[in-house]
C-alpha cells in the first residue's frame, strides 16, 4: 500500500477535457481575442491535417505583445513546437516527473490512435493527488474512530498531536486549553516519557480519580531520527487486541505522513528561472553549490530575492526534508539575540527552575538556517557562530553542557561586509567561514530582460489570492516597467503588481492604473496637493512621516525605528521603497 496508493492514479484520471484548437495560420490578434472570449490560459495549434504541431499559453502572447509583434503575424510563428504528447494510462507520477525534467506544466494526452482525449496540466495533478490525499486523510480519520482504544499521538517534544474519538470519551480533555500528557497521566509516568526512559513494554498506571489502565508506546522514525510516538490506552482489558490495532495506526500514520509531504511541489530551480547572463551564473553556481554542505553568503540588495535563492538552494540539497529556518538578524534585539539563537537552559546552576528555551539552531538540525541581514548580527552573538560553524557545537545561555547539531549556515546581505570588517564592525572570522561560497543577485534593474516574466507569474499568483481575471496588461505597462529602476527590486515589482491586480476593475491593467512615480520615474515626488487618488495620498504622506522622524532622530535609523514603532528591517524597506537617501 506504501508504494501503490498514488501509483495507480492514472494520466486519464487528471486531464483536462476542454481543449481549444486552432490553425496554425490565424493571426496573433485573431489568438488573443479568442483566448480572452475563451479564458484559456492555453491552445493547442494544428496544421492542415488537423496534427497538432505547437502549442502557444497566454504568457507567450504577453511576450510577443511586449517584444512589439505585429498583429497580423500568424501564430505558427511563436507557438512552441516541440510538443511533449503523454499516453492516458500512463501513471501519473511518472508524467509529472517526465513533465518536471522538461521544465513543462502542459501536454496533450493521445490514445492509441492518436485521438486527443484533453491535456495535462499542472493544476490538474494537483488536484488529482489532493482528491487521493483527502480520501486517505478520511480513511485514517475513520480508522482511528472507529478503534476502540484509546490513541493519543504525540510528537517528538511529547506535545499532543491529535486523538481520536475513544480517548475523548475516557479523558474529556478540554476544548478549551490545550491538553498534555500531564492531563491523564501520572506526573512522574509523563516526565519519563517525555524523556525517552519509558520501554515500550506494557505500562500498568492508576490515574488521579483511581481508574487503573494499560498503557503502550510505540515511536516512529523518519531517516533514525525519532518524529513522535503513538500512545494506546485501555482500561484493563484485551492486551492483545491492544497491540494489533496500535501497528496497524502507526503503519497508516507512518504512510500518511510521507504521503502528506510528497505531494507538495518541490522548491526546485526549474522554477528560479532567468534570461539574464550574471543571473544565470548566480543560479548555476547554486546548482552546484546546494548538492555540498558548505556555507554560502548571498549578496545583492534589498528585495532581490535573497532569502528565495537560500530557500530554493535548502529544497534542492540532501537536507530538504529537514527544516528551513530564517532568521531576520534585523529584526531581533540585540538584548535577546543570543538566547533566541542558542537557546537557554537554566537547570545546570539552579534545580529548581524552570527556564529551558530551544534556540534557532536546535530547531534547524538536519536542515538549514538562513541568517538575512547577517551584518545587523550583534558582535558577540558573531563569535559565538563562528565557533559554532568551526565546531558543530554550541552552549545555551545559563549551561555548561556542550550540544551538538547538524546545521548548514546560509547568510544574506546587501551590505559590504568586507568594507564591515576593516572597520571593525564585522568579526573577520565569522566573515571568512561564511564566505567560503559568495553569490551576488544582481539588482532587477540590471536583469529588466526578467521583468515580463515576472509580472506576468506575479499576474498569476494575485488572480488566485483575489479570486480576479486580469484578461489583458497593456504592452504600454510592459514598456514603463522595463524603464523604471526599481530601486526596491522585485520585492517593490511585486508590491506593484499585487495593488494593480487589487485596484483592476475591467479585467486590463492600463498605463493610467500605475501609481505617479513609476510613470514619471525615480526623480518624481508629488505633493499632496497634486495626488488624485487616496492610495498615493497615503505613499506620500507615510514618506514624509518618515523624513521627519529620520530627521527628529538625526538619522539614525535604530532610534527612528523605535520612533516609529516599527522593525528596522520595514523601516530599510519603507526607505528603498520611497527613494530615500541617508548618508
Amino acid at each position: 500500500m506504501k508504494t501503490d496508493f498514488l501509483m495507480d492514479i492514472k494520466v486519464r484520471d487528471a486531464l483536462r477535457k476542454e481543449v481549444i484548437l486552432v490553425h496554425d495560420n490565424i493571426t496573433v490578434e485573431n489568438l488573443n481575442e479568442i483566448m480572452l472570449l475563451k479564458k484559456q490560459e492555453e491552445v493547442l495549434v494544428v496544421d492542415d491535417n488537423n496534427e497538432i504541431v505547437g502549442i502557444i499559453t497566454r504568457n507567450d502572447l504577453a511576450k510577443s505583445f511586449a517584444r512589439g509583434i505585429e498583429l497580423n503575424t500568424e501564430i505558427k510563428h511563436i507557438m512552441t513546437r516541440n510538443v511533449f504528447f503523454l499516453h492516458p494510462d500512463k501513471p501519473l507520477l511518472e508524467a509529472r516527473s517526465e513533465m518536471r525534467n522538461l521544465a513543462i506544466s502542459r501536454a496533450p494526452v493521445l490514445d492509441d490512435s492518436g485521438q486527443l482525449l484533453g491535456l495535462l496540466t499542472g493544476k490538474g495533478i494537483c488536484d488529482a493527488f489532493s482528491k487521493r490525499l483527502e480520501k486517505a486523510v478520511n480513511f485514517q480519520n475513520l480508522i482511528m474512530d472507529n478503534i476502540k482504544t484509546a490513541i493519543c499521538i504525540l510528537n517528538d517534544k511529547c506535545e499532543i498531536l491529535a486523538y481520536n474519538k475513544a480517548f475523548e470519551q475516557l479523558f474529556k480533555p478540554s476544548k478549551i486549553f490545550k491538553p498534555t500528557t500531564h492531563h491523564f497521566l501520572p506526573g512522574k509516568l509523563a516526565e519519563k516519557i517525555k524523556k525517552g526512559e519509558t520501554p515500550l513494554d506494557e505500562i500498568y498506571f492508576e490515574s488521579k480519580d483511581g481508574r487503573k489502565f494499560l498503557l503502550k508506546t510505540c515511536p516512529f522514525n523518519f531517516d533514525e531520527k525519532l518524529c513522535g510516538m503513538i500512545m494506546n490506552i485501555e482500561e484493563i482489558s484485551d492486551v492483545i487486541n491492544l497491540i494489533t490495532e496500535l501497528e496497524k495506526a502507526n503503519h497508516r500514520m507512518m504512510f500518511l505522513e510521507k504521503q502528506l509531504g510528497g505531494t507538495e511541489e518541490q522548491t526546485t530551480f526549474g522554477k528560479l528561472t532567468s534570461k539574464n547572463p550574471k543571473m544565470i551564473e548566480v543560479i548555476e553556481l547554486a546548482k552546484r553549490t546546494a548538492l555540498t554542505d558548505a556555507p554560502i553568503l548571498i549578496k545583492g540588495e534589498s528585495g532581490t530575492g535573497k532569502a528565495i535563492l537560500a530557500s530554493t538552494i535548502h529544497e534542492y540539497s540532501s537536507r530538504r526534508k529537514g527544516p528551513f529556518v530564517r532568521v531576520n538578524c534585523a529584526a531581533i534585539p540585540a538584548n535577546i539575540f543570543e538566547s533566541e539563537l542558542f537557546g537557554v537552559d537554566i537547570a545546570d546552576f539552579d534545580t529548581t527552575a524552570n527556564s529551558e528555551k530551544v534556540g534557532l539552531l536546535e530547531l534547524a538540525n538536519k536542515g538549514t538556517i538562513f541568517f538575512e541581514n547577517i551584518h545587523d548580527m550583534p558582535m558577540d552573538v558573531q563569535m559565538k557562530l563562528k565557533s559554532f560553524i568551526e565546531n558543530k557545537t554550541f552552549y545555551k545561555t545559563g549551561s555548561n553542557t556542550p550540544v551538538k547539531t547538524d546545521v548548514r549556515v546560509i547568510a544574506s546581505t546587501d551590505k559590504d561586509l568586507s568594507s564591515l570588517v576593516e572597520k571593525q564592525k564585522f568579526c573577520r572570522e565569522l566573515y571568512e567561514d561564511i564566505n567560503i561560497v559568495s553569490m551576488e543577485i544582481p539588482p532587477l534593474r540590471k536583469r529588466s530582460e526578467d521583468i515580463v516574466d515576472l509580472v506576468n507569474g506575479f499576474i498569476r499568483e494575485f488572480e488566485l489570492h483575489y479570486n480576479k481575471t486580469i484578461e489583458n496588461i497593456d504592452s504600454e505597462v510592459l514598456k514603463i516597467f522595463m524603464d523604471y529602476s526599481w530601486p526596491g527590486n522585485i520585492r517593490q515589482l511585486k508590491n506593484v503588481v499585487d495593488r494593480l491586480v487589487i485596484l483592476c476593475e475591467h479585467g486590463k491593467i492600463t498605463a493610467d492604473d500605475l501609481p505617479e512615480y513609476i510613470k514619471q520615474g525615480n526623480d518624481y515626488h508629488p505633493t499632496l496637493q497634486e495626488v488624485s487618488n487616496l492610495n498615493q495620498a497615503s505613499d506620500i504622506a507615510e514618506k514624509q512621516v518618515i523624513i521627519e522622524a529620520l530627521k527628529k532622530c538625526s538619522f539614525n535609523k535604530t532610534k527612528t525605528a523605535e520612533y516609529l514603532k516599527i522593525s528596522r528591517s520595514t523601516l530599510y524597506n519603507k526607505m528603498r521603497e520611497y527613494n530615500i537617501q541617508v548618508n
